[in-house]
């Protein structure tokens, strides 16, 4: 997909799709000093493997992609709207139907100077980032496209501004991530646990996927299903099953809801089913367990 001329800097496809897949440029608008913004639309084709590459650092954000949109890396999954590309970091996408979004790119001297500005962190140093999750970079995004399909008064310099914001925006994510303390030795970061922890106990009755509460700290799902075994020694789901009946349990122990209430609070189908984990973990059906005289764990 060439949405730029050649001499420029920017994202681009394989021949492949420059020959096969139907693509739109939307629109553009670009400062004098290095910023481009470029919204784009193309179809894809599911019997193509896309190779999504870069001549140059670009932040892209993904306004609308098909259900089956698949983008990974050396094997990895890749998940999220937003990506931080850099050249030499290749990514395989696949996927049927249309996809929409906005590029921002960025000279290496656009990024040079803002790494002068910003001293001690280069930003020109900064590697490819995925599963980037941000809700800053989310409203930049979407004045981006805004911005690139229908450019207004001075927008060259508006291209400029918001270049130097996501830059930097990046960086302070980029950098948050590396200097919390480090991953865990489960593979989570302290606040990527903490996160996830706060998340759950809040939506105990909800259904919790888990892609979304991968996206939720920013990896994919099968980077959460290896790293919540490797710190809980048990599944996602077991872990998340625990949270709920510990819940289930303070319930039956400190309120007078009825057994099917807490079987919703807990997300449980029916209270049946509710009895059945219940028992089988405790050794108490919920009833015999609410009717104990002693204190209980």
């Amino acid at each position: 997909m060439e949405m730029l001329s050649q001499s420029t800097p920017a994202l681009r496809l394989n021949p492949v799709e420059v020959c096969g897949v139907p693509s739109e440029l939307l629109g553009r608008a670009e400062s004098d000093r290095g910023v481009q913004l470029v919204a784009y639309q193309y179809k894809l084709n599911s019997e193509i493997e896309y190779t999504v590459a870069t001549d140059a650092p670009a932040f892209s954000y993904i306004l609308k992609a098909p259900v089956d949109t698949s983008l990974t890396r050396e094997g990895r999954s890749c998940e999220g709207r937003f990506n931080y590309f850099v050249p030499g970091a290749p990514l395989a996408l696949r996927g049927t139907g249309l996809m929409i979004g906005v590029i921002c790119i960025f000279s290496p001297s656009f990024l040079a100077g803002l790494s002068q500005i910003e001293i001690g962190h280069p930003l020109t140093e900064i590697g490819l980032m995925t599963d980037i999750e941000s809700e800053r970079l989310i409203y930049l995004g979407r004045a981006m496209f805004r911005e690139a399909v229908e450019p207004g008064f001075a927008s060259a310099l508006f291209a400029e501004a918001m270049g130097m914001v996501s830059a930097l925006e990046i960086a302070r994510y980029e950098r948050a991530h590396q200097t919390d303390q480090g991953p865990s030795h489960g593979g989570l970061a302290p606040w990527q646990m903490r996160r996830l922890e706060t998340h759950i106990r809040a939506h105990l009755s909800q259904a919790l996927p888990l892609k979304s509460l991968g996206r939720l700290i920013g990896i994919s799902a099968r980077h959460l299903s290896r790293a919540v075994r490797r710190a809980k020694g048990v599944s996602v789901y077991r872990w998340i099953s625990d949270f709920r009946l510990a819940e289930a349990r303070r319930l039956l122990t400190e309120t007078d809801l009825p057994i099917h209430e807490i079987a919703r609070r807990s997300a449980f189908q029916s209270s049946g089913a509710f009895s059945t984990a219940f028992r089988a973990a405790s050794g108490y059906t919920p009833g015999e367990f609410r009717r104990l005289p002693v204190e209980r764990g």
